[in-house]
């Protein structure tokens, strides 16, 4: 099975529907990052087929959620991940990819130019010192991160992002994370639910945590 119909197969499987223009930039998007991984440590998956579904699907689980959202803020982006792949997807949607390292910044600068995307904007700096500037300051209607932290943290971190309403998405594996209930109210949030799904190729588990930010 070639790449393309690998990506689209697995996205019809989790109920996924992007154009096949889209899925043509992702791939382009997907190819432009595996260059770069061959020269530069971006990430550790190189295989291709595992960068379809860990890269390119996995990101892409959280469109069904994303309905209404108008400024997305991606914490930890690495190379552009979950951030890239769903700005090719909703192209309207403005995103700022917050990432600490300088070389994985460099790369989604250039992934950006190279897509041709707009609305879209790299920033190289820690959570902590991003959230300390006053423009940054519930700027936001939702936060998303990928694999990055524990939630408690990662509640921490995205709380000063969004306004009375915002949304916070945390995107998971299967592990126990206690009580989220609990841990949202302590943040300063309410846990609203989840959606659980499997990715198709691996069979990997998946969550998506879902939480809107109180007053």
């Amino acid at each position: 099975m070639n790449v393309q119909s690998l990506l689209s197969t697995q996205l019809e499987a989790l109920g996924l529907s992007v154009s096949r223009t889209v899925q043509e930039q992702l791939l382009l998007y997907q190819r432009e990052m595996l260059a770069w991984n061959r020269k530069i440590n971006l990430t550790a998956i190189r295989d291709q087929a595992q960068s379809v579904e860990k890269h390119l699907v996995d990101s892409l689980t959280p469109l069904p959620l994303l309905s209404g959202a108008v400024n997305l803020l991606d914490l930890g982006s690495g190379p552009g991940l979950p951030a890239i792949p769903l700005k090719i997807a909703c192209s309207e949607l403005r995103v700022v990819s917050l990432e600490a390292q300088e070389k994985k910044v460099l790369f989604q600068r250039h992934a950006a130019r190279i897509l041709g995307l707009t609305g879209f904007t790299p920033v190289r700096a820690r959570i902590e010192e991003f959230a300390l500037d006053p423009a940054q300051r519930r700027a936001y209607d939702l936060v998303i991160a990928r694999a990055l932290a524990h939630i408690e943290q990662l509640l921490q971190w995205a709380a000063p992002f969004l306004p009375e309403g915002g949304r916070f998405i945390a995107m998971k594996a299967q592990e126990d994370e206690g009580d989220l209930e609990c841990l949202a109210v302590a943040a300063g949030f309410q846990w609203v639910g989840q959606r659980e799904l499997v990715l198709p190729a691996s069979g990997a588990r998946r969550r998506l945590e879902v939480f809107v930010r109180c007053g």
